[in-house]
């Protein structure tokens, strides 16, 4: 759990307290089969007054290992995050749905930053941008060379007029 004692912030009209965190993904309750993280998660930020609520506002980045969707290769990738929440206090009026609440001086930010850094995972992972994938015909890794497989489909309607054609 992450939590930040918003004590001293409370008592101001306006202020705010910057913090940096190394985590583990076991301090985010994030699981191996949710999210590979291979190396320490940073989260750098700051929490504010902002009258009747508490504001926070933080980035998190670390690195993940990610299968390719084209070649099946295992790699690392950069993973970054920005994360803005609103924390009201217990019993407060006029709650936003997606809020978060706190009842002490001290806020438990675990859940919007694992929600966020969940949530910035790109949908398809690539090794690289050019990756040219497998070969539907035999397999191979078509990044590591040619396998000469001939590629070319033709839609079984007109194969007959590709017959009419060779002749």
């Amino acid at each position: 759990m992450i939590r930040i004692n918003v004590a001293e912030i409370k008592k101001r009209l306006v202020g705010s307290k910057n913090f940096s965190y190394e985590l583990t993904p076991d301090e985010l309750n994030i699981m191996e089969t949710d999210l590979k993280v291979t190396a320490p998660i940073i989260l750098e930020g700051m929490v504010e007054n902002a009258g009747d609520v508490i504001l926070l506002k933080a980035d998190v980045k670390t690195e993940i290992e990610r299968t390719c969707g084209r070649c099946l290769k295992v790699f690392t990738e950069p993973l970054a995050a920005q994360v803005v929440e609103k924390f009201y206090p217990a019993g407060a009026e006029n709650i936003e749905n997606d809020a978060f609440i706190y009842e002490s001086d001290l806020l438990d930010i675990t859940e919007p930053v694992r929600e966020s850094l969940l949530l910035a995972v790109p949908l398809q992972s690539l090794c690289r941008e050019d990756c040219r994938g497998l070969c539907p015909v035999c397999g191979a890794d078509r990044n590591e060379g040619d396998c000469g497989c001939d590629t070319t489909t033709v839609d079984p309607r007109l194969a007959a007029l590709k017959q009419f054609i060779k002749n």
